[in-house]
């Protein structure tokens, strides 16, 4: 649990605390005491890494059922659930697994379950599937809840190993003892959840990082752990030195200093310091009648090298992360402020792949649990078996740069003849994963242009009707106003007339006037 909190405060950014204990090991007490006095716990390698690689539900995935219209899906997957996915991966990634938390609320107007994402290191106890090993059947979750206007620490249970006697259960320490506050609470002592056939419905569904046959595999990855603590002590160190650099450290030979303060130290040790500044005048007496002489330190180590270091040893903890020293990227000053470890999309392409499995099988047990829970209390009619639900999942599709340059390669092939239509729309759209959905991915693409095409020959005629109908008017306003202007020159009239019947399509069935060739 305590792997799991420590991760669990990477994530969030609350690991202060943590570099400075992490100081205290690696420095003497005098020195550590000032660097804990403002540690910099800004170089996140372990939250920069794990953020890159959730990218799994940054595009919501597509679920089908058999036999079940998409509307009829909304009391299992309402609009917050994949947002509240996104926070899930990240969660699943850094800490190798994760908690889902499922609810069918009171209120009479409900008409949705309710999705809560648990962190393991605040699951305090919980018991696996026999048949299952990777499932759970018994959880006990650290809540916080509010009772007579105070916050109070609980444990929450739910067991459902013994299906027939299934337990739910509140505790809270009393007076140093536990006692059960279920009915304080809650209202009841009754198993809160139970499915149309009777069966206790345990509203938990645990997540992996990777297929395994265990519960928990907190110490994976460790090493990224370790060295984010390391890495914020070095720039915590390099701060110092960078203090230090600008206003350098002094000796005196054959002076003495003027008194000092005495500190005592957290750790009970007493130190006598002299407190100084690039503006500081100390006076010093002359330990003998001859003059006595101020030296100088040189800087121990110049800030630059310092950062040089720092990020060769960032690029090297990212690696721990399970990623290909070519998925790297670690940008400087002149790219970014600060420095970064970048994840390349091939690699964010990869750790997506390799996450799939495990988050369809996960997925499929969440939506399942969460038919049981609708079905009975929502009055749907939902498959419950996980095999039922049909998952897509968007892949990370390609970046301006890496489509321009995977575009110039493949005219380059097409050139020489190398490559297939079918291979070049799989190359451009990485979500395309075998040759019969490219084809009907060209097919497609195929038919939209011809609709294209049609649409637009129709527009050009109707454009073409249009200019004919205005000279039509055009001609019958020239035809009225010779009506209107006196003796009608009748051949010019029925040129007039003619010409509009042309425009209009029309044939001219009459026979030509005394005076026409």
């Amino acid at each position: 649990v305590q792997e799991q909190l420590l991760r669990d405060r990477l994530l969030r950014g609350q690991h202060e605390p943590d570099v400075e204990r992490e100081i205290q090991k690696d420095y003497a007490p005098e020195i550590a005491e000032e660097l804990s006095i403002n540690p910099d716990p800004s170089d996140n390698a372990f939250l920069m890494v794990t953020a890159q690689l959730a990218v799994s539900y940054d595009k919501a995935p597509e679920v089908t059922a058999d036999g079940v219209d998409a509307d009829d899906l909304a009391p299992i997957i309402p609009a917050k659930l994949w947002p509240l996915c996104q926070e899930r991966d990240l969660i699943q990634r850094g800490i190798r697994e994760a908690f889902m938390r499922l609810d069918w609320p009171t209120d009479d107007d409900a008409d949705a379950v309710t999705y809560r994402v648990v962190s393991p290191g605040y699951v305090i106890d919980a018991e696996a599937d026999p048949r299952h090993p990777d499932r759970v059947l018994m959880v006990t979750e650290y809540r916080l809840r509010t009772r007579d206007g105070e916050q109070r620490q609980t444990y929450e249970t739910w067991d459902i190993r013994d299906p027939d006697n299934p337990v739910f259960r509140i505790t809270e320490m009393v007076d140093d003892e536990e006692q059960d506050m279920t009915a304080t609470y809650t209202g009841s002592t009754e198993y809160p959840y139970i499915d149309d056939d009777g069966a206790p419905i345990l509203p938990y569904v645990l997540y992996h990082a990777r297929l395994q046959d265990r519960l928990f595999d907190f110490k994976a990855g460790t090493e990224l752990v370790r060295g984010t603590l390391r890495l914020c002590v070095g720039w915590t160190a390099w701060w110092d030195a960078f203090n230090n650099a600008s206003s350098p450290q002094r000796c005196t030979i054959d002076l003495q200093p003027p008194a000092g303060t005495a500190r005592t130290l957290s750790g009970g040790h007493n130190v006598e310091t002299i407190t100084t500044s690039p503006k500081t005048i100390l006076r010093f007496e002359s330990t003998r009648d001859s003059a006595g002489r101020i030296d100088t330190y040189p800087p121990g180590m110049a800030p630059m090298d310092g950062v040089e270091s720092l990020r060769a040893y960032g690029e090297r903890l990212a690696v721990y992360a399970g990623l290909n020293p070519g998925d790297l990227q670690v940008t400087g000053s002149g790219q970014r402020s600060g420095l970064a470890i970048i994840v390349s999309r091939d690699g964010q392409r990869r750790a997506q792949a390799k996450a799939e499995p495990v988050n369809r099988d996960g997925d499929g047990q969440l939506l399942a649990t969460a038919a049981r829970l609708a079905n009975a209390y929502g009055g749907a009619s939902l498959p419950t078996d996980p095999d039922a639900y049909s998952i897509q999942y968007a892949q990370l599709g390609l970046s301006q740069a890496e489509r321009k340059m995977l575009i110039e390669n493949i005219e380059k092939e097409q050139g020489m003849g190398l490559v297939s239509r079918v291979t070049m729309a799989r190359r451009l759209n990485p979500g395309l994963d075998s040759d019969e959905e490219a084809i009907r991915y060209l097919v497609n693409q195929k038919l939209q242009e011809q609709l294209l095409v049609d649409a637009l020959a129709e527009l050009d005629v109707e454009e073409e009707d249009d200019a004919d109908i205005d000279g039509a008017l055009d001609e019958i306003s020239a035809a009225r106003e010779m009506l209107r202007g006196g003796p009608i020159d009748r051949a010019a009239l029925d040129e007039a007339l003619r010409t509009i019947a042309a425009e209009l399509g029309g044939e001219d069935d009459q026979p030509a006037m005394m005076g026409e060739e």
